[in-house]
């Protein structure tokens, strides 16, 4: 313990010394940002990556020696956080399900200060297209009395879901009116009675993102004093989990019965979220017909990480293999905002390579951040991975803080 305390001292002083000298190099020597956002690989990037992976790596052994269930509590996480005392605190959950016959369900509740939330649902039926939220695009809305004062449930605008057992069940309700897309004049009652539950891993992001995915995301950034106070300020617990959807759902008074659906789920919770800060991502969610679940993303917020691939592939067995690599470079791919039609692309996972083909089908459009911030596309698509064909759901988001005062 002591060999290895004196080797991460002496670890610490040589990053000191060396990026300092970096960040004079790289302003000097180190090529501009791509559009002015992404930042290349510099000078310094080999020497960053692999003392970055290696401090990585020894803070993380002690999860490798108890497991992350040892210092981050089940019944801890999946409860409703208390709000920070920063404006921008949050505390966020959100739901996906996906048939292979073209249903699509997308569902979240983001509480803030204020007794203010972020909330939205849709739901992609057939024989209506999308239906969402009455309030789309906007999201912002107020929150639920049992939201607030219970501290039981995730409500806001007749959506509510209530942890019942960590990392095993929710409950997932609505009840109200949707708009019809493309019919904006047209309203349909919506019912949803269902249970999420799942016996699939859950894929923690600061425990479980390989450390050379990390590592390269971070030796791509200019290292100084000023850049790892926002990597601390930004930092948000967030983790994911596939499983299954199960209930009722009518539609103006018709049942459809909810039969092991394939479904994903998120949590995130931080000291803020300043939608300001992100300039774009990428994100899809894939229901294969095998049963396989995928979830990938790639994320640029350029104050701390410009590029940052990441995502996990469950198999129908439960094992869980993070992604290790992604060839998707998302400025590339409608960094002018337009999006493309159909996109491809390969990824790596637990050694294995994925060759991905994307349509995206249907879309609709809701803003965040004081309804303005983040632009975020919904994209309901269909593809194949590895020759097999599937469903999802994707989510492109872009900063519109240039367009706040139109």
């Amino acid at each position: 313990m002591i060999f290895g305390a004196v080797i991460g001292i002496l670890i610490i002083f040589v990053i000191i010394k060396k990026g300092l000298k970096s960040r004079d190099d790289d302003v000097k020597r180190k090529p501009k940002r791509i559009f002015g956002v992404y930042a290349p690989i510099g000078k310094w990037y080999y020497f960053k990556y692999f003392v970055f992976r290696a401090l990585l790596i020894l803070r993380r052994l002690k999860y490798r020696l108890c497991g992350k269930r040892f210092f981050h509590k089940e019944n801890v996480l999946e409860k409703l956080q208390t709000l920070s005392n920063h404006k921008l605190a949050f505390d966020a959950v959100f739901f996906h399900a996906v048939t292979q016959d073209g249903m699509y369900f997308c569902c979240g509740i983001e509480r803030r200060h204020e007794a203010k939330v972020v909330g939205l649902v849709y739901l992609v039926l057939p024989e209506y297209g999308i239906l969402e939220s009455e309030t789309l695009p906007k999201t912002t809305m107020d929150a639920d009395t049992d939201s607030i004062y219970y501290q039981k449930c995730y409500s806001g605008g007749g959506l509510t879901m209530t942890p019942v057992k960590p990392m095993k069940k929710w409950k997932v309700q609505f009840r109200g009116k949707m708009r019809v897309h493309n019919s904006p004049n047209k309203t349909v009652d919506i019912e949803l009675e269902a249970d999420w539950h799942s016996d699939y891993k859950w894929f923690f992001f600061e425990v479980d993102v390989p450390s050379k995915v990390l590592a390269r995301a971070i030796a791509r950034e200019t290292w100084d004093k000023e850049y790892f106070q926002r990597l601390k300020e930004a930092h948000q617990s967030h983790y994911e989990q596939m499983g299954y959807l199960s209930g009722k759902l009518k539609v103006d008074g018709k049942t459809i019965k909810l039969e092991e659906v394939d479904a994903f789920r998120d949590h995130s919770f931080g000291h803020k979220r300043d939608w300001s800060l992100m300039h774009r991502y990428i994100y899809h969610m894939f229901y294969l017909s095998d049963r396989t679940k995928i979830a990938i993303g790639v994320v640029s917020q350029p104050s701390t990480t410009s590029l940052l691939e990441m995502g996990f592939v469950n198999h129908p067995d439960g094992r869980l293999d993070p992604v290790e690599s992604v060839d998707l470079v998302l400025y590339e791919h409608g960094e002018d905002g337009v999006m493309p039609a159909e996109m491809a692309f390969t990824f790596v996972a637990g050694g294995e390579t994925y060759d991905v083909r994307v349509e995206y089908v249907q879309e609709a459009v809701h803003y965040k951040g004081s309804d303005i911030e983040a632009r975020l596309h919904e994209r309901f698509i269909v593809c194949e991975v590895n020759g097999v064909p599937g469903r999802g759901i994707s989510e492109w988001h872009y900063n519109n803080c240039q367009n706040k005062e139109e």
